[in-house]
């Protein structure tokens, strides 16, 4: 976690999980109206899983996404973008220089509301020894340009058939007591001093309190195409989310 806590403004718009590719798509008519302001906003909080499939050493999976990957440079160069990897997206600090970035092993990250401390993360963070193993593996330049190079010779044969997979995946999906499993997962995390915990990753659209936190999983962009704003005033800090409606 960071030492000197990251500035979350108020008025940030935050998306959580939209799995853009190209059979889901929604996510570039939202990000058109940030980048012309037509959706004004001081700052964009991506909650990772923002793309389907991007990583930072496999190419094909940059010329899929070329067009998103192209607006959020832009909106890099006109506001602050904090990036948090996800599962799906990771190793992206050099196609999006500007942004500032955070992988998982930052994760979560300690920011600041005005005086509201917080930590957020994309949430696959505190997990299961193999899984660490393995995001620890998948993550690897070395394993991912290898796996780069087998796509190639293949004929895009393991990213094609990871894209067939996932666009079968349900983005709405419920999560059986889930508020226990959060309990279960934030236990054991340093929270002293923390008034605010907000992560993706598991699609529920929940708010709870939680060890004496306040915790919010924003809803899955993917699943109802809802972002939040970040609102800060004398009735405190909230995530207030909204309907994206292509055009609005």
């Amino acid at each position: 976690m960071s030492r000197d806590p990251y500035e979350i403004l108020p008025g940030a718009l935050l998306i959580s999980d939209a799995h853009c590719s190209v059979r889901r798509p929604q996510l570039l008519s939202l990000l058109r109206a940030v980048d012309d302001g037509r959706l004004a906003a001081p700052q964009l909080i991506l909650m990772g899983d923002i793309f389907d499939l991007l990583f930072g050493q496999i190419r094909v999976t940059h010329r899929m996404n070329a067009e998103t990957v192209a607006l959020l440079q832009a909106i890099c160069r006109k506001i602050p973008v904090l990036y948090f990897e996800g599962n799906h997206d990771y190793n992206l600090q050099k196609l999006f220089p500007r942004a500032t970035v955070v992988p998982l092993a930052a994760q979560p990250l300690a920011c600041r509301c005005g005086k509201v401390r917080l930590l957020l993360a994309h949430g696959d963070f505190n997990q299961p020894l193999r899984y660490r193993i393995y995001t620890a593996l998948i993550r690897n330049p070395a394993v991912l340009h290898l796996l780069g190079a087998l796509n190639r010779l293949t004929g895009n044969a393991i990213i094609g058939k990871l894209e067939n997979y996932l666009a079968k995946k349900d983005d709405c999906y419920v999560i059986p007591g889930y508020e226990a499993l959060v309990t279960r997962h934030l236990d054991g995390l340093d929270l002293s001093g923390t008034e605010v915990f907000i992560e993706g990753h598991y699609h529920q659209g929940k708010t709870y309190e939680v060890h004496g936190v306040r915790y919010f999983n924003p809803s899955a962009f993917a699943c109802n195409l809802h972002y939040a704003i970040v609102t800060y005033d004398r009735n405190g800090f909230t995530l207030r989310e909204r309907p994206w409606k292509d055009g609005a």
